[in-house]
């Protein structure tokens, strides 16, 4: 009850503000389209995808599509910033004078280099521990490690690892594409059984008394 008695007074003199507020009408917002590029190589222009349109001191704003374009509906006078990483970000403002229901924009964004300062990444969080480490490592530690290292990369640990993973979608497709170029080679006919191929037989007895040689 004491909180509903201190707001009161704040709420009964936001009355009058509020009655006052008069609703926006169709003459005081625009609907702005466009998009956003910058200049290519060989004098063309390309288009910015996904760059960021909003109001300044404002919760409203969009992005633009893969292709640059927009849409926004904004007040008169209001002011607009398009922005992306790597460029420049530029404001367009709205005249309050401004006749019409619809406006078109290009906007062009210039390329802007960012320089950000030098990080240097250890192992350890600060030099004490850095000092501790150092000096309780013995000299062929570093030789163990290159040892584990090597055993990690061999090529039957590489293997082994390569029989327990699944395909990706390139494998995939590709045993796809063989399973139906070899169904399209007996396309309206039976499939041959290799079992039943004299010239594999022939083949495999042949492969067979190579190696007993």
């Amino acid at each position: 009850m004491k909180y509903l008695l201190s707001f009161l007074p704040l709420l009964l003199f936001a009355l009058p503000q509020l009655s006052q507020a008069q609703p926006l009408s169709v003459d005081d917002i625009v609907e702005v389209t466009g998009i956003v590029i910058t200049p290519g190589p060989n004098g063309k222009v390309a288009p910015i995808p996904f760059a960021t349109v909003a109001v300044e001191n404002g919760l409203r704003g969009t992005y633009a599509n893969m292709d640059g374009m927009f849409s926004i509906v904004v007040k008169k006078g209001e002011t607009m910033q398009f922005s992306a990483v790597g460029f420049a970000t530029q404001e367009i403002t709205i005249p309050e004078d401004f006749e019409g229901l619809y406006r078109s924009i290009v906007v062009q964004l210039e390329t802007e280099d960012i320089n950000m300062a030098e990080v240097l990444v250890f192992p350890w969080p600060d030099r004490n521990n850095f000092r501790a480490e150092f000096l309780a490592m013995q000299p062929t530690q570093a030789q163990n490690l290159q040892a584990l290292a090597e055993g990690k990369l061999s090529r039957q640990q590489l293997l082994a690892m390569q029989e327990e993973m699944d395909m990706d979608g390139r494998e995939n497709a590709s045993l796809y594409l063989r399973q139906q170029a070899s169904s399209y080679s007996y396309q309206g006919q039976q499939q041959a059984m290799p079992v039943l191929n004299p010239m594999a037989w022939a083949q495999f007895f042949k492969q067979f008394k190579k190696k007993d040689k």
